[in-house]
């Protein structure tokens, strides 16, 4: 995860700590395990399917809220427990956070911010007569990639906002109020995010980030949030282009989308295009790679009679407590957090007590089930690797007119993109 932070993060509250939110369950973990202090939560109702969850939801101080679906036909929605629940939160110094969009998708747009955030924030200032010294933390979260594990989470942090300067607005006027801090706030998220302006500009960046993006950092020589930076700019370099050289824009989109049209051809990213400079080359990844594995297929097996059930268990148990989808994943991760370790001290004590109690085997044991599992990944994957590889080169090796229009494809769009790049850095 790489955290890029311009103040250092408050220790104690009352803070209201508010983010965009991409991706259900993971964004408050994430969240959470920045700040020293323990931190409350709003939800939505949905996730508090019974009594055993509720338990789980009331332990790490997740307040429920009610939206539309979450009540029957006809019935009126009724959130006034909530902000109940959310004053005597902050008024004993807490911290609360919540997510102002409402609803979570993983697309390059902020959605309608919802008015909840700064009406609770307005309230309890009131309340407290201005005295409880409220401050809001706006925090942006970018995945680099959200469906593969281990892939780049940036988390970025904005200006605390006091939300006693909205004081004389909100007494003269509470709608106005409450609307002029909820403005301020997505200001603050929308600098803190990357963002596009519809559907054609999010694919549009896609397509750019896979072909573009490795060229962009090797030209920039960056690393961490400054990657960031830079990806955010080829979002507000899209729209600029749109807007300021449309003509211009359309000529490099159309290669753009024939490039990645070929790429999905080729199965591969604007990387892997180039083909082996011999048979012999082919054959010998080919021979190693079945060596490995064959002989690595034995541990493999043992891995996965090992790993499969605590596996499968919360992905089992996800479909039981929702049937929200954008729910699974998160649900799966924080389940897997206490199946795999209880699931691995089971299996001890019963090889302990059924095969055999010696120190140094029941340690071996022991430290191959977590190894085995990672092996079992990774066997996976090299598999998987090595059909790509044979597919990707066999169509390299039979669609040769294909490869070559791609590789032009690539210096030209490359030399375009250099010179909009150029265009854009001296635009003010």
């Amino acid at each position: 995860m790489s955290i890029h932070k311009s103040i250092e993060l408050p220790t104690n509250g009352p803070l209201i700590i508010v983010g965009n939110h991409p991706n259900t369950f993971m964004d408050p973990l994430i969240l959470a395990t920045l700040f020293k202090q323990r931190v409350g939560f709003l939800g939505n109702a949905s996730i508090f399917v019974n009594s055993f969850v509720n338990a789980i939801f009331a332990y790490f101080r997740v307040i429920p809220v009610y939206r539309d679906k979450d009540v029957a036909p006809g019935e009126k929605i009724d959130n006034e427990n909530t902000f109940r629940d959310c004053y005597k939160f902050l008024e004993a110094n807490n911290s609360l956070m919540l997510f102002p969009e409402g609803t979570s998708y993983h697309e390059l747009k902020l959605r309608k911010i919802k008015t909840g955030g700064a009406r609770i924030a307005l309230s309890v200032e009131q309340k407290n007569n201005y005295n409880l010294d409220v401050k809001i933390i706006p925090i942006g979260l970018y995945y680099s990639n959200p469906s593969k594990f281990r892939s780049k989470i940036y988390v970025n942090t904005g200006e605390l906002i006091s939300v006693k300067q909205f004081k004389d607005i909100y007494e003269k006027d509470e709608i106005a109020g409450v609307q002029a801090l909820t403005q301020k706030i997505r200001e603050s998220l929308e600098s803190l995010t990357i963002t596009t302006e519809d559907k054609e500009q999010e694919d549009l960046f896609f397509k750019v980030k896979r072909i573009y993006k490795e060229q962009l950092i090797k030209g920039a020589n960056t690393i961490n949030n400054e990657e960031f930076e830079l990806t955010k700019e080829i979002a507000n370099a899209i729209q600029y282009f749109k807007v300021s050289f449309p003509n211009k824009f359309e000529t490099i989109k159309t290669k753009i989308d024939r490039c990645s049209q070929l790429l999905d051809e080729f199965q591969t990213t604007a990387k892997h295009t180039k083909p082996l400079r011999s048979k012999l080359q082919k054959f010998s990844i080919l021979i190693s790679g079945t060596i490995y594995l064959i002989a690595g297929f034995p541990l493999y097996l043992y891995g996965l009679i090992q790993n499969l059930l605590p596996f499968r268990a919360p992905y089992w148990l996800a479909k039981k407590f929702t049937k929200e989808v954008e729910y699974y994943a998160p649900i799966m991760m924080s389940l897997g957090i206490i199946i795999f370790p209880a699931y691995y001290a089971l299996s001890f004590i019963v090889f302990d007590a059924k095969l055999s109690s010696d120190p140094l085997i029941l340690s071996l044991y022991f430290a191959s089930l977590p190894l085995s599992g990672y092996y079992v990944l990774h066997y996976y994957n090299f598999f998987r690797s090595g059909v790509s590889f044979l597919k990707i080169h066999n169509f390299i090796n039979t669609k040769k007119d294909l490869l070559k229009e791609l590789e032009q494809l690539k210096i030209s769009i490359f030399e375009e993109l250099d010179e909009a790049r150029m265009i854009y850095l001296k635009r003010l």
